[in-house]
């Protein structure tokens, strides 16, 4: 009842909105994105997006971009206004075409897409809620006429399973060069199964300077995560089959909460910041002569202009610290101490008396830390400062300072203890990269963008290219891109170190990783009722670092291969709509890399307008992937390992939605997981971690321009 009071209350408010707002509608694309939202003339760059110099050029009230963080360029994308769709990008599953994940908005999570997997950041324990903060290059920016704000609040589940976000952003230009803008995003979930609750504060400062020479960036970001783990339930049987004879004299009445799990009273808590200023300056002359009469002179901007290059300095600095605490009494029976033997090449258990030189007593409380200082140089020649110039040529040179700490409980060569409880180790690595950029960013039919860059003092290396044409067949033009790169990438210091009561290596040896990948794109010319793209890569990496199914770090010696392919396809018939994503992959190590064979979300709805304002969206959706050993996740080291243990899948994670947008407006209502207990009952997202139950979610986005 509560929920359809709420669903009323704000029926009648968004009608109350309807008398009140203009009737005119912003214009938007066949996708639903707003196409007013992007300076002329950038609508018809690939999907991928590119950096596009809009000095001199007509603007609309507001348009945004992203940056790339090492020289500051400028990226331009759509904004969030998106017409359908807006209660997928407020799910978790939402993220991808399938995503591994606690069952939490907020929870660590990680995609089942292989190609969408961010690389492993050298503070290993941020990756899983890698989507919940902000890097640099995620951060939006803004131009603005007139102060822009925009609050979203997201709501499911009741009492003691309720879930919650409430996100908040005000932005505003002081002239019309500079922009200053806040962001804070609160997510509170208490989660529908036992000690599975988690936390999440992240905020950031951000402000943009675009002048004719002159363009600066900063932000400073702030994230506090706090993850009360359960380490998964004691046994899928409770989900997969409730009424198995083995499960009959637990104390569980069909409530998810009443299902036991492995752990209680054990938290992660992740706290740290970001401070980031990119400062680019254009070199050369904007100015002319020009005769005001015949006898007058005066100064003027050239037309057109385009500085012959531009000196780009970049300075982040970063801070990170994770915890891990738990007073749960029976910690000692689900984690056995092991150490891992340099000189066995093995890992060794420790039991009895000999188990108190590397475990020691009492509460689990370990506590890691990262923070890296970069400064990135950078000469950048621009594209089209002459008419013979068709490419731009960057040159950068940057030096990374890291300083990392850990528990001291690791043994020395000789097998004894090297420090007590409360003490740390603290370690520093530096890094200096040197490398350039050849790129050419207009025209319509070819653009290419090539990077190499080298570590100097460590092994690293980095070579990447993307080529992208339009070609035409039958008077229609289709895009086609190609990509690929090779990479060698040393572990993260926390693969090949890590401390804690119960898990201890270091210097493993772990070696570098070489990636060598190939892939490329289609984007079919739209029809009338098709839309069409095809995308996919192969990859083959020698030295995967992954963690195996005990979840300890391992390595595999020799190459792994994975195969790729994905297709989008759209359909439309009048209001009707059928869009789909499927994905195929595989990989022929399945120990060192677990894949589904086939992943697919397919969304089935009608979309149309009301009094000519109000456009409804009305459908159901599914996700949806083969069954494969899914991985499951690890507390103690934050991290998916790959368990052999159960294959999982083949279930259909379903959802009936209603979407409502009105110009600043957009509200929806759907019933979550609708699925839940039909089929095989595999309704688990990761190992051990089944997917919420059936719950009613709504969630509102309210803009305001003015």
């Amino acid at each position: 009842m509560k929920k359809i009071i709420v669903f009323l209350f704000s029926i009648f408010a968004i009608s109350l909105v309807v008398n009140a707002q203009d009737k005119a509608i912003p214009t938007s694309d066949v996708a639903g994105t707003r196409i007013d939202s992007l300076p002329p003339g950038i609508t018809n760059l690939p999907s991928s997006g590119r950096k596009i110099d809009t000095v001199k050029v007509e603007v609309p009230n507001i348009y945004v971009w992203k940056i790339t963080p090492r020289l500051g360029e400028r990226v331009f994308i759509p904004r969030d206004s998106a017409v359908i769709d807006f209660h997928q990008s407020m799910l978790v599953d939402g993220k991808d075409v399938a995503v591994g994940y606690l069952g939490n908005i907020g929870s660590p999570l990680q995609s089942k897409i292989f190609f969408n997997r961010p690389e492993t950041s050298r503070f290993i324990f941020l990756d899983p809620v890698r989507v919940w903060r902000k890097n640099p290059e995620d951060q939006i920016f803004y131009n603005t006429k007139v102060p822009y704000s925009e609050i979203k609040y997201q709501s499911g589940g009741g009492g003691q399973s309720a879930e919650n976000r409430f996100q908040a952003e005000i932005t505003m230009n002081m002239g019309k060069k500079l922009n200053v803008g806040f962001n804070f995003d609160y997510i509170y979930s208490r989660g529908f199964y036992n000690s599975l609750a988690n936390k999440g504060v992240t905020y950031d400062f951000y402000a943009s300077y675009i002048g004719d020479k002159y363009k600066m960036h900063a932000l400073f970001h702030n994230n506090n995560f706090t993850i009360i783990e359960n380490g998964g339930i004691a046994n899928p049987l409770y989900i997969t089959n409730p009424d198995d004879p083995s499960i009959e004299e637990a104390d569980f009445k069909g409530n998810s909460l009443d299902i036991p799990v492995r752990m209680t009273d054990t938290w992660n808590r992740m706290r740290g910041r970001h401070l980031y200023v990119t400062n680019r300056y254009d070199l050369g002359n904007d100015m002319e002569e020009y005769a005001v009469n015949d006898s007058v002179m005066g100064m003027r901007k050239k037309k057109d202009y385009i500085p012959l290059a531009s000196a780009i300095l970049t300075t982040h600095y970063t801070d990170q610290r994770r915890r891990f605490n738990s007073t749960y009494a029976g910690m000692d029976d689900l984690y056995t101490a092991q150490l891992w033997d340099n000189s066995a090449s093995g890992w060794k258990e420790y039991a009895g008396e000999e188990q108190k030189i590397f475990k020691y007593d009492g509460d689990v409380d370990d506590y890691m830390s990262y923070y890296s200082f970069k400064n990135t140089l950078a000469l950048a020649m621009n594209e089209g400062f002459r008419k013979w110039t068709k490419f731009g040529l960057t040159a950068f040179i940057e030096y990374d300072m890291r300083k990392y700490s850990m528990p001291n409980f690791i043994a020395n060569d000789a097998g004894q203890a090297i420090g007590m409880q409360g003490s740390f180790s603290h370690y520093s690595q530096n890094a200096l990269f040197v490398g350039g950029v050849l790129s050419k960013e207009k025209g319509k039919f070819l653009r290419y963008k090539a990077t190499a860059e080298k570590d100097l003092i460590n092994s690293d290396y980095r070579l990447e290219g993307e080529i992208t044409t339009k070609l035409n067949f039958k008077n229609k033009d289709f895009s086609v891109k190609a990509n690929a790169y090779i990479k060698n990438i040393s572990p993260s210091f926390f693969q090949d170190n890590f401390s804690s009561k119960y898990w201890n290596w270091k210097d493993m040896g772990l070696k570098d990783t070489r990636k060598v990948y190939i892939g490329g794109e289609i984007v079919f010319p739209e029809l009338s009722f098709s839309k069409t793209r095809i995308s996919g890569g192969v990859e083959t990496i020698s030295g995967q670092i992954y963690y195996d199914k005990n979840g300890l770090v391992a390595q595999r010696g020799g190459d792994v291969q994975v195969i790729s392919l994905r297709l989008d396809q759209n359909f439309q018939a009048g209001i009707f709509h059928w869009d789909n994503r499927a994905v195929y992959q595989y990989s022929n190590d399945e120990e060192a890399i677990p894949l589904p064979t086939l992943s697919v979300y397919s969304n089935i709805y009608i979309t149309t307008k009301l009094a000519r304002v109000l456009t409804l969206q009305l459908g159901a959706d599914a996700h949806f992937h083969t069954k494969y050993y899914m991985p499951g996740y690890e507390p103690l080291t934050m991290q998916f390992y790959n368990q052999r243990d159960t294959k999982l899948g083949n279930f259909p994670v379903t959802t009936a939605y209603l979407n409502l947008h009105l110009k600043y407006t957009r509200f929806f209502i759907m019933m979550y997981n609708l699925t839940n207990g039909m089929g095989n009952g595999e309704s688990f997202s990761l190992y051990r971690y089944p997917v919420n139950p059936r719950i009613m979610k709504l969630g509102i986005s309210w803009r305001f321009n003015n």
